[in-house]
């Protein structure tokens, strides 16, 4: 059995999830022990012999029918995860909130052109798409919905400590 990293696409204020009540429908759901981080549904879980497609499967329903919600997941084995943040070219920046991932649900077709003059940058890689906000990510237009509607697909984005720490979660 392996250790995976999942990670639910837009929880938060109207579509918040409560960590215990998460918890308790995915080991309801069959999927056993499962360990959340911070409140923006980062979830580490045993594999169970399952593949990252149907554990994505799992996890959807499982929110859809308990919640509500029908909220898109993306997952990552703990060495596919550990890999990406080795390939991150700012993985070591020391303001690691500014530096993020945006974990896709494939790799795109198109290629990531950025607009011209902005101080972000950012670097396309197979399934991630790695981003340095030299100016902070609160006023940039960068954010995970830009990256999904330029090259057409699904993502979710984590800053530097959040995959740090999720990594550390699913040695």
């Amino acid at each position: 059995m392996s250790r995976i990293v999942a990670l639910i696409r837009g929880v938060g204020g109207s579509t918040a999830l409560k960590m215990p009540a998460l918890r308790e429908a995915l080991a309801s759901a069959g999927l056993g022990e499962v360990e959340t981080l911070q409140v923006a549904g980062n979830l580490v879980i045993d594999d169970g012999g399952r593949s990252p497609d149907d554990l994505a499967t799992v996890i959807r329903d499982t929110v859809r029918g308990a919640f509500g919600f029908d909220l898109p997941v993306i997952v990552r084995t703990h060495c596919e995860f550990a890999d990406a943040r080795a390939r991150n070219p700012w993985a070591d920046a020391a303001e690691g909130r500014w530096v993020q991932t945006v974990f896709l649900d494939r790799a795109p077709t198109t290629p990531l052109e950025l607009p011209h003059g902005i101080p972000e940058e950012a670097v396309l890689d197979d399934r991630e798409v790695f981003v340095r906000y030299p100016e902070g990510i609160g006023g940039s237009k960068l954010q995970a919905g830009w990256f999904e509607k330029r090259l057409g697909v699904v993502g979710t984005a984590r800053n530097n400590n959040t995959v740090a720490k999720l990594i550390e979660m699913s040695a």
